[in-house]
């Protein structure tokens, strides 16, 4: 009776404020249902255009705006609410519908509301000031020094305005324009320098998206292409001087129709473009600059460069050294190649024959452009039968595509490229040794920056040459029909199709619906089809008909809502990828997909997983991270899946018991409900190489954000209680540790510590009754590499006062100290502490912090020297108490409210007869906010030294001294 009482009252309080409302809420319940799931798709799917959106403009340099991460972080809180609404919904939880409506008419209107906010004007990036926008990556160049002047002198000038740098593939084009824009970086000619990579599937609008990006502006797909090439016009024209270079042109395309600004003397502006056709450069009316060859004796230069010194010794090879340098005809790209190729060989007989296969390749060939293709080949079949396989499969991906090497060598996995070894992290392992023998073999490119994923994690990526990329298709010209990021809206012809195919790959088009009935034969050779990052409304019934061994098949990022149930039929099919597709929300039967060893439902929507998931006894690989909508697993399912070596679950809880059978796991992501289950789990001991645990109550936020993927062995505490004399156990090879939100810890002996022997990271965020992070000296500590500690408002110490036995060598490891929002520390560590290895120190808004360093705390006669030989980094920042980084005399002395000495020990430093710091100094910069850059600076020998490295709001340095806004809050 009880539990009626409150709706009850809720009702008429309800109806005495506003009867018309009451009536409204009960008699179109269906109605504002039907509004609350359509505003939930509508914010879900704004969610995930500006993620895209996002990725597409993210490039070296920047970094989401902060309104665009709060944006996030609101969404993430109305979809959780309007989750735990819907579930209200399904239950019947309110006695009257009224009330229900009510809950669900608020929750559609915030949703909206907060859709609407999901309006940005502009980019969506800003500058990253962790990073720093120099030079761009190039090799040493060798030759084609006239070629760099000609340019460089044009671009200085006023005669020319648009250079055409052409060449044959390989010639060393893209190489010589990144020397000449970091050349002009030293300029103060131009304000802005762009650099656009066009390829040979030209689009304007992606052309268009690109140049925008780099402005940090915004253009609409939806608008007509004339409209903003108009608004990127105007773009152009408000940046003043500039230079665009675009790299990799195929063919002809006017200016106008893309929004590009004419060079004109008055301008300023300056057009680059490199390109394989002269005809493209005379068709534009650029002023041509042609690419020449190298000459023999810098084509062997470049050659011994690359093929190592180690053969430098022995004159018998000069002579085939020659012949091979030779045979190259002075093409970089060849010679890079063919040096990856010997690399380290010393036998001559080793040469001779090899020297017998090159010319086999190339002889008769007496187009010099040819000639890439057959140095190139006689590399390629030089690797290992594995090796070509992982190589071939690169070419699968779009040209000029950043493929993210985590990602490549799963696909190797999947696809069985890789040897079965005795564990998931051997055939890792060996994926990397072949990756760093593709990139020796210069087969593949390390490439110029990282890159982030989809989920804004940074990736190491490669690159692969688009001549050694026409290479790779030439030679699965019968068994590829590779079309990925050829702008489709529909599958290839008919005709296009071959019976011999093997893999297919169709990624990143505009592909949105399959024709119903489809005159294909089947191809029985056919084991891979790709076709994630579509635009897929609906799969036929009858498609998967035409391919019966099916064996890997990604439909990752496509909108539709079911599959197919002839989807089960595909018997031979070992991997299903549908990441990322969120309106999915159920699969069909798997019962008969027997072989199937991999599924992959990461950001899908799936809301079940299939009773008869069992059955496939080979599974191996099971992700179904980032499935809001999944609330449960089917109980006993895990423990079934005892092959099982990759499992990640993030949305929903796990029973440690569950995870009792499964022996063979070694990667793991999921979350437990309390300490206890971790515990239970961490006493199994697995073996595991790679893990992120979650603790948290089974309605934290945090179970639907999608965990790091960059991870290593991790455990999170969210907002759990933990009090002294709790059982924690920590799994013993733990090397990352978070605590949040997280009551009750006073120190970090309260959750087991002692038991962490690898530990790296501890991440301790918002707890508020943590008094000191470690209350007694831990051995352990040795191998801490990284301590953040931020919002902890009742910290005194970092380490507990009282500790009898000295700290050398507790924290020998550390390289990062971060300490934000802790407001009762005053000293933040003892000069007892040795930090040999530390490289960065960041204090902030710490309101009574009085001094950094603190005097030992046992008594030492005399003044105490405190070295900290690695530092890179020193940030200062809102701390109106500080007084003094340390109480030796020092050695800068500076004004800043109450700051007087920065008495680092620099005892190297000093100016050499250049008036440059010298080289043993590893201060390179002291970064200051201009007003804080006084006169009060003691020794007028010291202030000239010091002014050397002063580069005030610098974007240069490698390693800096921040010391700003200790009062006003105004960071540098």
């Amino acid at each position: 009776m009880a539990e009626l009482v409150g709706p009850i009252l809720d009702v008429i309080k309800f109806i005495s404020r506003n009867a018309s409302k009451y009536l409204k809420y009960q008699r179109e319940f269906t109605e504002y249902v039907d509004d609350f799931k359509q505003a939930q798709a509508d914010l879900h799917a704004k969610e995930v255009d500006i993620q895209q959106q996002l990725k597409d403009e993210h490039h070296f340099g920047k970094m989401p705006k902060l309104e665009v991460e709060r944006w996030f972080k609101k969404v993430e809180e109305k979809l959780t609410h309007a989750q735990h609404v819907e579930d209200k919904v399904s239950k019947g939880k309110y006695l009257f519908r009224s009330c229900l409506g009510k809950l669900v008419d608020e929750s559609t209107q915030a949703m909206k509301e907060v859709r609407a906010e999901g309006r940005f004007s502009g980019s969506l990036m800003v500058n990253d000031p962790s990073t720093i926008a120099v030079n761009l990556p190039t090799p040493e160049l060798t030759g084609a020094a006239d070629v760099r002047e000609e340019i460089y002198q044009y671009l200085m000038g006023d005669e020319v305005g648009m250079i055409g740098v052409c060449g044959m593939g390989g010639i060393g084009k893209t190489t010589i324009m990144k020397d000449v824009h970091n050349r002009l970086l030293k300029e103060s000619k131009f304000r802005k320098l762009i650099w656009v990579t066009v390829s040979q599937n030209f689009d304007i609008q992606r052309l268009q998206k690109n140049i925008t990006c780099q402005l940090k502006g915004n253009l609409s797909d939806d608008e007509d292409t004339i409209i903003r090439a108009g608004k990127l016009w105007e773009m152009l024209k408000g940046q003043g001087s500039y230079v665009l270079i675009l790299d990799d042109v195929w063919k002809s395309f006017s200016l106008e129709e893309v929004g590009i600004l004419k060079p004109t003397s008055n301008n300023g502006c300056k057009l680059v473009l490199t390109t394989r056709s002269e005809r493209v450069v005379r068709s534009m009316g650029f002023k041509k600059v042609q690419v020449p060859c190298l000459s023999m004796e810098e084509a062997m230069d470049l050659f011994l460069s690359k093929v190592g010194l180690d053969i430098l010794p022995d004159p018998t090879l000069e002579s085939f050294l020659k012949i091979v340098v030779r045979e190259c005809d002075g093409l970089p790209l060849a010679i890079v190649t063919l040096a990856g190729c010997m690399r380290g060989v010393t036998d001559p007989h080793v040469w001779e024959n090899a020297i017998d296969e090159l010319r086999g390749y190339i002889r008769n060939i007496h187009d010099v452009e040819d000639k890439v293709y057959g140095c190139l080949k006689f590399s390629y079949d030089r690797l290992k039968q594995t090796d070509q396989e992982c190589f071939l499969y690169c070419a699968l991906y779009p040209e000029d595509y950043a493929i993210i090497k985590e990602e490549l060598i799963e696909h190797w996995l999947t696809e069985g490229l890789i040897d079965e070894m005795e564990s998931r992290k051997s055939m890792e392992s060996s994926g990397y040794s072949i990756l760093q023998n593709l990139e020796e073999n210069c087969l593949l490119e390390r490439a110029e920056r990282d890159s982030y994923n989809y989920r804004f994690i940074y990736k190491k990526t490669a690159h692969m040459h688009d001549v050694v990329r026409d290479m790779g298709l030439h030679i699965t010209r019968k068994r590829f029909m590779v079309k990925a990021r050829m702008q489709l809206k529909e599958l290839p012809k008919e005709e296009e199709w071959s019976e011999d195919l093997e893999k297919v790959s169709l990624m990143h088009n505009f592909i949105s619906t399959i024709p119903q009935t489809i005159k294909f034969p089947k191809f029985p050779k056919l084991t891979t089809m790709l076709l994630s990052h579509n635009s897929l409304k609906e799969i036929p019934e009858s498609f998967f008909q035409h391919f019966p061994n099916l064996m890997i098949l990604d439909l990752s990022h496509n909108p539709f809502e079911s599959l197919p149930e002839s989807i089960s039929t595909l018997e031979k099919l070992t991997a299903l990828l549908l990441i990322g597709c969120y309106n999915l929300e159920s699969l069909p039967s798997v019962l008969k997909l027997q072989a199937l060893k991999k599924l992959d439902l990461e950001g899908s929507g799936v809301k079940e997983i299939p009773q008869d998931l069992e059955i496939p006894v080979n599974l191996r690989y099971l992700n179904l991270k980032g499935t809001l909508h999944l609330k449960e697993i089917p109980k006993g399912l895990l423990s079934k899946l005892w092959r099982l070596q990759f499992l990640a679950i993030r949305s929903t809880l796990i029973n440690a018991d569950d995870m009792r059978e499964l022996n063979k796991l070694e990667v793991f992501e999921g979350c437990f409900f309390n300490v206890g289950d971790l515990s239970k789990y961490a006493a199994q001991r697995k073996m595991l190489y790679k893990y992120s645990i979650l603790v948290c109550p089974w309605n934290n936020p945090m179970l639907y954000q999608h965990g790091r993927s960059n991870f290593r062995k991790r455990v999170e505490f969210d907002s759990i209680e933990i009090n002294p004399g709790d059982a924690v156990v920590l799994p013993y090879d733990i090397q990352q540790l978070n605590l949040k939100l997280c009551k009750g810890v006073r120190s970090l002996e309260d959750i087991g510590l002692r038991d962490a022997t690898d530990l790296k990271e501890c991440e301790v965020d918002c707890c508020d009754k943590l008094e000191a992070v470690f209350s007694s000296k831990c051995h352990q500590l040795q191998t801490l590499e990284s301590l953040i500690l931020i919002n902890l408002r009742n910290l005194n110490v970092i380490v507990g006062a009282g500790v009898e036995e000295s700290l050398v060598g507790t924290f020998s490891s550390l390289k990062v100290i971060t300490l934000v929002k802790c407001e009762k520390i005053k000293k933040m560590f003892s000069a007892d502490w040795v930090l040999p290895n530390l490289e960065n120190l960041t204090v902030s808004t710490c309101s009574k912090l009085e001094e950094i360093i603190a005097e030992p705390q046992k008594e030492e006669t005399g003044a105490f020297k405190f070295s900290l030989p690695k530092l890179k980094r020193l940030t200062l920042c809102s701390l109106p108490e500080l007084k003094s980084i340390c109480s030796e005399n020092g050695c800068i002395e500076i004004v800043c409210e109450k700051v007087k000495r920065i008495p680092l020990y620099l005892p190297q430093l000093q100016i050499d007869d250049e008036g440059k710091p010298t080289p043993s100094n590893p201060l390179k910069e002291i970064r200051v906010h201009s007003t804080y850059w006084g006169n009060q600076w003691s020794g007028i020998t010291l202030i000239s030294m010091l002014r050397k490295l002063l580069n005030p709001w610098s974007e240069t340095g490698l390693t800096e001294v921040w010391i700003g806004g200790l009062y006003n809050d105004n960071s540098v």
